[in-house]
């Protein structure tokens, strides 16, 4: 069996991999999907909700607190009767163990709100992330592209090979601006929603 020659050889791993190639960056696609602005803004909404949700648990757990220190206060008054004192104490001690299984409650029911709201917003991104795998896969199909990369997994890619615009444009999106934003710039993560009952600083 004849050897190919050498420089043969070197090429077969460059002909074996001649396949034509794209790169789409799903962050942009994503940001600029029609869907976006109102995914945020139910978002933004459900969580103003159970902000304001989490602030009235709040209020009245801290009204709660505040009277139950009162009538603690009044329970160690000196002048009262013994029987008249441990009468108060054990009734305080009663509203202590309802006022913790009322916070426990509240913690509990602001935990699941953050999980909705978590779950509401994985929810969205899958649905707008699988129309968008859709357009590219047709596309790719239009133009004879073999395979479609991430960009943002990419090292280093060619303008030209990146389809990100055509994809927007595809979904019903106006891709931004080139000078919009710098090469290699991502979006700042949402900040995370905080539910807890803790006071906050002042």
């Amino acid at each position: 069996m004849k050897r190919l020659p050498l420089a043969l050889l070197s090429l077969l791993p460059t002909l074996a991999l001649a396949h034509t190639v794209a790169v789409v960056d799903m962050e942009a696609a994503l940001a600029n999907h029609p869907n976006t602005p109102n995914d945020r803004k139910t978002l933004e909404t459900t969580l103003a909700d159970y902000t304001k949700e989490r602030d009235t648990l709040r209020a009245d757990l801290e009204r709660r607190m505040a009277d139950l220190e009162k009538q603690r206060a009044e329970a160690q008054n000196p002048m009262l009767a013994p029987a008249k004192a441990e009468e108060l104490r054990k009734t305080l001690e009663g509203r202590l163990r309802e006022l913790q299984e009322a916070g426990r409650r509240a913690e509990a029911q602001m935990a699941q709100r953050s999980q909705t709201l978590s779950e509401m917003e994985r929810s969205f991104i899958n649905r707008t992330s699988k129309e968008i795998e859709t357009h590219i896969a047709a596309y790719a199909k239009e133009k004879a592209i073999d395979v479609v990369l991430y960009k943002n997994a990419t090292p280093y890619v060619k303008p030209d090979l990146d389809i990100t615009d055509a994809i927007i444009t595809r979904c019903g999106g106006t891709p931004p601006a080139k000078d919009a934003a710098k090469d290699g710039e991502t979006l700042a993560p949402p900040a995370k929603p905080n539910f807890s009952l803790a006071p906050t600083a002042k």
